[in-house]
């Protein structure tokens, strides 16, 4: 990780110029090679202490000022380096939530079209459920008709009426659950 993919290099001219403005620091902004990111004070044969900008545990750059300077703006150049380091771990905090998000929003999105894959197939299902109410109808008609040698079809007939019954039964649950989905699902979108 760098420290100006985190923090544009202007804002931190910023942080750094209102430190100087309230507190009289005169520093500089490094990153962790010791390349300057910011303008200010030039140390060129000065002793310097650094204040490291740390996130996640990473060193990023360090915040320089002379070791000659007071208790107060050294205060002020650790506290510089806080705030920077907190700026920094806010914004990749931010960048990491974004592809996050993202990804949420793609996993939502298929999760939708699973959903309405699994409502057209119930369709299909229903409309099988109905083709078998219809030939348990004409089984038991048909049963009628032959008298005392269609009463084991009609009991087949019966068997087949009632398992068309709860698949139909089934598959409204189904579609219940399905438009539910859809409803959370929706709803997410939504709030995102």
């Amino acid at each position: 990780m760098i420290l100006n993919d985190c923090v544009d290099v202007k804002k931190l001219q910023e942080l750094q110029d209102a430190f100087s403005d309230f507190a009289g620091l005169e520093a500089v902004v490094v990153d962790a090679e010791g390349e300057r990111l910011t303008q200010g004070h030039d140390f060129q044969g000065e002793e310097t202490d650094a204040y490291d900008i740390v996130v996640n545990g990473e060193r990023l750059g360090a915040v320089v000022v002379s070791h000659s300077v007071d208790k107060k703006t050294k205060g002020a150049a650790r506290m510089l380096s806080t705030v920077i380091s907190q700026a920094a771990g806010l914004e990749e905090l931010d960048h990491k939530n974004t592809g996050r998000f993202d990804s949420v929003k793609d996993d939502i999105k298929k999760s939708g079209e699973l959903v309405q894959m699994i409502n057209e197939k119930t369709g299909h299902l229903k409309g099988i459920a109905k083709k078998q109410t219809i030939l348990s109808l004409n089984a038991t008609i048909e049963a009628a008709r032959s008298g005392e040698a269609g009463v084991g079809f009609a009991v087949v007939a019966k068997s087949m009426q009632d398992l068309s019954n709860q698949s139909a039964g089934i598959y409204t649950d189904i579609e219940t659950s399905v438009e539910e989905i859809t409803n959370l699902i929706n709803s997410i979108i939504d709030s995102l």
